[in-house]
């Protein structure tokens, strides 16, 4: 019997210092595999056996090169002609403006397309910055069809400051689309991007591309399909039949390659022919050459790392149920050990065991059997009385907690009557709540410190920095020859009103999350409100392609509520749709009442990937943007979900992926007109 225990205790120790040494090999493999950083698309296409033209990375970057391989030519086609900058070419104004010029109407031989400057003029006039001296337009370069643009304006009336700030804003855009198409050069020059394309204008006969050989030869059709054919990933569509033949470039949709070419994106004559090409021999070394190396080095790593782990996998959980079963009994054997060592136990087996003595030496008195039942019953009633007692007292202790709980009781548990282990008991939750009161009245000490500095340092740095702006506005309007000069001024003006920007906001969000605000509550047409700070926004979002779809109930939509902090809250929503929103996408207003509540809700698509939870994206100083190439502060949800919360309201953020969906529900209110 002996042996038989023995060498049982012997396998179970075999058994489990196997599954120890096992569990210890798989915790460092998942480790180490974690090491690599690869993502789970990686180990999926790896273990699939695919290809690096096959996997998801891939064809993410074939599908991000196609878009914006297009976005290149639509600008080469409002720059080039023949191959080359054409400084010759027309501009009107109104194609860098996003509504039509003040002048389009004017009578004339051209006045179908309003006022117009050759390319390279208007581009070296924007180079020289504008002047305006005693309300007069100092013109570097005069319009075409035109003496100049005083004569152009005295046509029409009283127009003439609009039309000039018209021609400054169409210079600025003009010199970053040039500036863009001079990097696009660079970026897709066949030296130094595997990435093809071609773009022929069956209309003008125009053929723009980045592959040379292509460049000297008659372009077919046939020819160029063959061509962009015979590399492993492709796009190429056709206007006039709107047909797609795409191989290898992930989710790209025709419509992405309409919204870029036409419209007056791009200078098309008419129909065109679209082809995008990645050479997958990966002669140049780009992004797409350090995939492929990187994806053989994961395959090269990963399918032998699977195998091994595979392998001891399998033989962990051969001896898995042996483990299971030594684990279940040592645990017993270690639960019973407890319960024997276990002071409360002992102690209460001590009682036990004097109640039990003291019974029977009052049955070994001498006497009659009465004397012993009165004697039994005095022990039993003071056993009783014990009992009770205790009882009593457990349950002043236990009101005592809820008191404290609760608030009611700020001294702590009364000890006086207490004895035994209750008086330790309440002593000790007194120490507790005492701590914790202190805790409590350090960190609210902290937060009024923290609010009174932000306030304090924000209002400090109101007086040198309304300074700075003011003498900047002053230096703004003192003529400058230094072009240099004049775009630093210009960056230094933007920088201190970003800076103000931020001051106030933080002085906002320290107000609105102490509750250090006074609200004048006032009725306000929630819907009216809206629809005027969407007629506002309308411009912004235009700018950035988005299209603002709203839904607004019928008749006017009341709540109670501060009408210059709901003014805020609304205003911090459509900011943060207009800087983070992905571009070229829908954004959806809805506004209904439901159950009392006038509800607002906002869905966009996210330009960024967002990558957090919606309660990290309310907090201070967090922005969907992790790349910190937007000019948010952080605090805009931060800002409208306290303010929205102080006025009784209720702040929710939905994420799905990408979708951002914010909605905010204040009560209605019911009053009759």
């Amino acid at each position: 019997m002996k042996n038989r225990r023995k060498k049982t205790s012997v396998f179970r120790r075999i058994i489990l210092g196997v599954n120890l040494v096992m569990l210890a090999v798989l915790a460092v493999g998942a480790i180490i595999g974690n090491g690599y950083q690869y993502t789970q698309e990686t180990w999926r296409d790896a273990l699939n056996g695919k290809t690096y033209v096959e996997t998801a990375v891939f064809q993410d970057l074939a599908s991000d090169a196609v878009y914006n391989s297009i976005g290149a030519l639509a600008r080469t086609s409002r720059m080039e002609r023949a191959g080359e900058f054409d400084p010759d070419r027309i501009i009107r104004i109104r194609d860098y403006l996003d509504s039509r010029t003040v002048y389009d109407e004017v009578s004339g031989e051209e006045k179908e397309d309003g006022i117009c400057y050759r390319l390279g003029d208007l581009y070296q006039w924007s180079l020289k910055g504008t002047t305006i001296r005693d309300n007069v337009l100092q013109e570097v370069y005069q319009p075409l069809f035109y003496g100049s643009i005083q004569e152009y304006a005295n046509q029409c009336g009283e127009e003439y400051q609009e039309l000039v700030d018209q021609i400054q804003e169409a210079m600025e855009r003009l010199k970053e689309d040039v500036a863009a198409y001079q990097q696009d050069l660079k970026t897709w020059n066949s030296g130094v991007t595997n990435v093809r394309f071609a773009l022929w204008d069956l209309g003008s006969g125009e053929f723009y591309t980045n592959v040379a050989e292509l460049e000297k030869t008659e372009p077919a059709q046939e020819s160029l399909e063959a061509y962009f054919k015979d590399f492993g990933s492709y796009y190429i569509f056709d206007s006039r039949s709107t047909s797609v033949s795409q191989v290898n470039v992930g989710d790209y949709y025709s419509y992405n390659t309409q919204a870029l070419l036409t419209g007056g994106a791009a200078r098309l004559d008419g129909e065109y022919q679209l082809y995008v090409g990645i050479d997958t021999s990966f002669p140049v070394s780009d992004q797409f050459q350090r995939g492929q190396i990187e994806y053989e080095n994961a395959v090269g790593t990963i399918i032998p790392y699977m195998k091994g782990m595979g392998v001891l996998a399998v033989i962990w959980l051969v001896t898995l149920p042996a483990l299971l079963v030594t684990l279940i009994r040592g645990a017993r054997r270690l639960g019973t050990a407890l319960l024997e060592r276990v002071h409360v136990a002992v102690r209460i087996a001590i009682y036990f065991v004097a109640y039990q003595l003291i019974q029977m030496l009052i049955r070994l008195l001498p006497g009659t059997g009465a004397a012993e039942d009165v004697l039994m019953l005095i022990l039993n009633a003071g056993v009783l009385a014990i009992l009770i007692l205790d009882g009593i007292q457990r349950q002043k202790l236990l009101e005592g907690v809820e008191s404290m709980k609760s608030g009611r009781e700020e001294s702590g548990i009364p000890t006086e009557h207490l004895f035994w282990n209750n008086r330790r008991m309440a002593e000790a939750v007194n120490g507790l709540g005492e701590d914790l009161k202190s805790a409590v009245q350090e960190q609210m000490k902290s937060e009024r410190m923290k609010a009174d500095l932000i306030t304090n340092v924000s209002h400090d740095l109101k007086t040198p920095l309304t300074s700075i702006i003011n003498y900047v506005d002053l230096m703004k309007r003192e003529p400058i020859e230094n072009t240099r000069a004049e775009e630093y001024l210009e960056v230094l003006d933007q920088k201190s009103q970003r800076l103000k920007q931020l001051t106030e906001d933080l002085v906002e969000a320290s107000r609105a999350s102490s509750g250090n605000v006074t609200l004048q509550i006032t009725r306000i047409d929630l819907k009216e409100l809206l629809m005027q700070t969407s007629g506002e926004f309308e411009e912004r979002f235009a700018a950035r392609g988005l299209k603002f779809v709203a839904s607004y109930p019928q008749g006017p939509l009341y709540v109670k509520a501060d009408g210059r902090r709901l003014w805020r809250i609304i205003e911090n929503l459509y900011r943060n749709v207009e800087k983070y929103a992905m571009p070229h996408t829908r954004v959806y207003l809805d506004v209904a009442r439901e159950e009392g509540e006038a509800v607002v809700s906002m869905k966009n698509i996210s330009e960024q990937p967002l990558n957090i939870s919606a309660e990290e994206l309310t907090e201070r100083f967090t922005r969907g943007d992790e790349s910190r190439t937007t000019e948010g502060s952080g605090l805009g949800l931060s800002i409208a979900k306290d303010l929205t919360e102080l006025q009784n309201g209720r702040f929710e953020i939905y994420l799905d992926g990408d979708l951002f969906k914010v909605t905010v529900a204040f009560p209605c209110d019911m009053e009759k007109e």
